[in-house]
């Protein structure tokens, strides 16, 4: 008999059925045979229950033979048949919304292209799969009240409590329907998510035992993974090299001399600093500096705490800093790392025990693919 469990706990988000399209796994495959999507086809397949994000605005300069050619592929409603459920191709997009949106902004051409028709691929399976384990948690449960009152209870926990985070059901039922979700149908999807979360519970990661020799060896074979770099904040005064680069020198050591002898470097930046930004106290943080350039990099990173940097030379001018903020670079000891190791050898192997259990559920089932 399948039991109700927590099963939003910290273990069990490995093996979670995502109904987020924005967690859906960014591993890619193909589309169609071999035939990459035009970006403005999968950008057309966006438009309806979905808002438009903003590269989408420009849809009516789109091409008669392109909207055509978008409309073709979204007459193909059904997507794929398990066990006779249907899978439609606007349940797709909907769930791809969020990995496309950000794959537009992270790339372009054809390679935009390719990872547009690998993402939905890549949902499509996702749907698959959890529609067999839903078919299969549902054989289950079919004659066991309590099963399933543990799990409508559960998905009511859930729903108020993202509820609450949003201000109460009214700003709750605004905002999902601003985007484009039915509040009833995603109480449906949680609960079917909650009844295969279940399933690969009982039956998939019940046995799991990660020992503490694992979780020890782990450690020692990967330490170097673990190690964490030298993290500097800084404060800076920037004098332009523009018009006259020798004055500009000469006025870079006056401020760093007068900063060593102990100035207030805040007032100093408000007094020579050439950047705005300077002038109001900014902070640079860590990764910020990190994109800076290599001279200017370096230079940051050899600062300890409360240093002032002799005047560092770049492009457009010299440049002092001083280190507000230093965290010294260092490997954490195993008892720090012990329940983030063990987690992720937990996971690992339910990775692997899912896709084992998913791939016997589709050796009794029937599947029909329509790519």
């Amino acid at each position: 008999m399948l039991k109700a469990r927590h099963v939003l706990d910290g273990d069990s988000r490995i093996g979670k059925m995502r109904n987020n399209a924005g967690e859906m796994r960014s591993t890619y495959k193909n589309l169609s045979s071999g035939v990459a999507l035009p970006l403005m086809v999968f950008l057309v397949c966006l438009v309806g229950p979905l808002p438009v994000c903003p590269l989408t605005q420009s849809m009516d300069s789109i091409t008669d033979s392109t909207t055509a050619l978008a409309e073709s592929i979204r007459l193909g409603a059904i997507k794929a048949e398990v066990n006779g459920a249907i899978i439609t191709d606007d349940e797709v997009k909907r769930q791809a919304a969020v990995p496309l949106r950000e794959a537009i902004e992270k790339y372009k051409g054809r390679e935009l292209n390719e990872r547009a028709a690998q993402i939905l691929s890549d949902i499509l399976d996702e749907l698959i799969d959890r529609q067999l384990l839903v078919q299969e948690a549902s054989k289950i449960i079919k004659d066991n009240p309590i099963v399933k009152e543990a799990l409508e209870r559960e998905a009511e926990s859930f729903l108020k409590d993202a509820m609450d985070k949003v201000g109460g059901p009214a700003r709750f039922y605004e905002l999902a329907i601003k985007e484009g979700v039915n509040p009833a149908e995603k109480k449906k999807e949680l609960k079917e998510d909650l009844m295969a979360e279940a399933l690969l519970k009982e039956f998939a990661y019940k046995k799991i035992s990660i020992s503490p020799k694992e979780v020890r060896n782990y450690y020692l074979e990967h330490k170097d993974e673990f190690n964490e770099e030298k993290e500097v904040k800084v404060r800076q005064i920037y004098i332009k090299v523009i018009p006259n680069a020798k004055e500009a020198e000469k006025k870079a050591q006056e401020v760093y001399q007068r900063a060593r002898a102990g100035e207030d470097f805040a007032e100093l930046a408000k007094q020579f600093s050439q950047d705005p930004k300077d002038s109001t106290g900014k902070l640079y943080e860590h990764k910020e500096i990190m994109q800076w350039i290599k001279g200017l990099r370096e230079a940051v990173l050899t600062l300890e705490q409360g240093e002032i940097s002799q005047p560092v030379r770049s492009p457009i001018g010299f440049h002092i800093f001083k280190a507000e903020a230093v965290k010294p670079a260092r490997t954490p000891n195993f008892e720090e790392l012990q329940e983030e190791i063990n987690n992720k050898l937990y996971q690992d192997v339910a990775r692997r025990r899912k896709m084992e259990y998913i791939k016997n559920l589709k050796k009794k089932a029937v599947i029909k693919v329509m790519r």
